[in-house]
């Protein structure tokens, strides 16, 4: 084994490589695939096509060239290669002319499949069987992917493909039926400090069980990752010694410290953005991502909702000793719908950073967005209420804008440039909207662009209908929907009424018995009159909709 010195830096080589599992044995948190290969190895019934898949760095490169290992090793097809002949270290070295490992990646087009369906046919070099390991097979063509379809279906004898990709849902079903299908899991964040501590004693260094906890919980259950880390603060470990700390292995690898996350989400779940905006400013000047930022927020936030949703004593989180104990504290006075709207927010805000030139400026506007997440209703639900006739909810009035100061004497005093909302109807319609809308919405709908008065000396109601749709027209001209109309203000006002009904003159009916009048503006309901005030909006047009 290669080790580095400055008389042979040429000669080192990277811990994931020099620590890559050699025997199924040497393989972590894979158990239930190991044992699913294994047998098939006992039994001779290893599949001619494999697919491997998984997220990054969590052994399923290394899965497939110890499977190549054991089926070609000189003692015999077995779950225990001996390591020692030359088909074992030529397998591992890379240059065994029989297993050929492929970067689908880089030869992804119909071509290079086609070059590689005519090579399966030659007899093998010796080895027991010919493996071809397709690395990232989901970057294949779809013209590759179909000109290597029946090369997968029937191989010739001895040929046996291993597929490997971290992205199952971009390989056609096509290939996927024609493969044994093995899902590699996340390795467990024990099993990974477990690892990083045998390989730092192999080192010769004794990394404090913290700091190798804090690695594995960064890796996101990829050894690789777990193993590239640990290479880069190995040097500065080496010469501190028993000084370093979690603090100093943060500071290597531009992490921040949980606790500082935890009291920026306190902020935000509180509505506070000026904390998380000095989060990102001071992060994002000492070069840390900005998704990555985005991602400690978020793996924080995911930590409250599921101690909220299963408890202070859920196995669903990672954190452990003070850090749980703060997140529970969090949870325990979080709202579910509050959390729900930021972790939406954040995740969207992440996917806008990879697409955004100006990631900072992204990332400031999510963590906005997170402070301000669940404190207005959805639009969805006041288009509901709106259209239910229902009462809205309280909600925080918005600050207005100051208006700007005219001097006196100027005549604009009584009359501005913007146009004036309408008034809010206290009257016969308005009580007749409101009643409608728990009985039949689709005629309030009608209804609202009706001028309707208030019953006269002889007890007659005038309803004109001032839409030029031919469908209100048409309605409010049935005779069951004025009887249906009538009774509902009866209801109301608790005495018999008579009702007049005019039409527009574009519906098709009779004219309006006031032609000289001009034509009324349509009157909000209560519950959008409601919207307005609380949004300080105001109606620029009326589109009728259809029901």
């Amino acid at each position: 084994m290669a080790t580095a010195s400055p008389e042979n830096p040429e000669n080192y080589r990277v811990l994931a490589r020099r620590f890559r599992p050699q025997s199924f044995d040497q393989i972590v948190g894979q158990d239930a695939i190991l044992e699913t290969v294994k047998s098939a190895l006992a039994t001779g019934r290893v599949p001619h096509a494999l697919l491997f898949a998984g997220s990054r760095g969590v052994g399923k490169t290394t899965m497939a060239r110890v499977l190549a290992r054991c089926l070609n090793c000189v003692e015999g097809v077995s779950a225990e290669p001996c390591g020692k002949c030359s088909m074992c270290t030529t397998i591992l070295e890379g240059s065994n002319g029989d297993v050929h490992e492929i970067d689908a990646a880089s030869h992804n087009l119909v071509d290079d499949i086609r070059e590689l369906r005519d090579r399966v046919g030659f007899a093998s070099m010796g080895g027991r069987y010919k493996v071809y390991i397709l690395d990232e097979v989901h970057m294949l063509t779809r013209s590759a992917f179909n000109a290597f379809l029946k090369t997968l279906e029937e191989p010739p004898r001895g040929v046996i493909f291993i597929l490997a990709t971290t992205e199952l849902q971009k390989v056609p079903e096509t290939i996927r039926s024609r493969c044994q299908v093995l899902l590699f899991q996340r390795v467990d964040e024990d099993a990974i400090a477990k690892r990083l501590a045998a390989i730092a004693t192999d080192e010769g260094l004794s990394i404090p069980e913290e700091v190798l906890q804090d690695l594995a919980r960064s890796a996101r259950g990829g050894m690789r990752d777990a193993e590239t880390a640990l290479e880069r603060i190995l040097p500065v470990a080496q010469k501190m010694g028993k000084e370093f700390g979690v603090e100093d292995c943060r500071r290597l690898l531009r992490r921040t410290d949980q606790s500082r996350v935890i009291e920026v989400v306190a902020a935000l779940l509180g509505g506070e953005a000026a904390p998380a905006m000095h989060f990102v400013s001071e992060l994002v000047s000492n070069g840390v991502d900005e998704r990555e930022i985005l991602g400690e927020v978020l793996e924080v936030l995911r930590s409250v909702m599921l101690m909220k949703v299963d408890g202070p004593d859920t196995g669903l989180v990672g954190q452990a000793g003070e850090v749980r104990r703060q997140v529970w504290e969090l949870a325990e006075g979080a709202d579910l719908t509050r959390l729900d709207a930021m972790v939406h927010a954040g995740l969207l805000g992440r996917t806008r950073i990879r697409q955004s030139d100006d990631r900072r400026l992204v990332l400031e506007i999510s963590v906005l967005r997170m402070a301000q997440a669940g404190t207005l209703p959805q639009l969805a639900e006041l288009l509901e209420q709106v259209r239910s006739g229902g009462q809205l909810a309280d909600l925080p009035a918005p600050v207005a804008a100051p208006k700007a100061k005219r001097p006196p004497g100027d005549g604009s005093s009584t009359k501005t440039g913007a146009t004036p909302g309408p008034s809010v109807s206290t009257g016969l319609k308005s009580r007749l909207l409101e009643f409608c809308g728990q009985k039949n919405s689709i005629l309030g709908r009608t209804l609202e662009l009706c001028a309707i008065d208030e019953p006269d000396d002889e007890g007659v109601v005038r309803v004109a209908v001032e839409s030029e749709r031919k469908l209100h027209c048409d309605r409010m001209a049935s005779s069951g929907v004025q009887d249906d109309v009538r009774g509902m203000i009866e209801e109301i006002l608790g005495h018999p009424v008579r009702l007049q009904v005019t039409l527009s003159d574009e519906g098709g009916s009779e004219p309006s018995p006031q032609p000289s009048q001009s034509k009324k503006r349509v009157e909000p309901g209560p519950a959008v009159r409601e919207v307005l005030d609380r949004f300080d909006g105001k109606i620029i047009s009326v589109d009728d909709e259809s029901d």
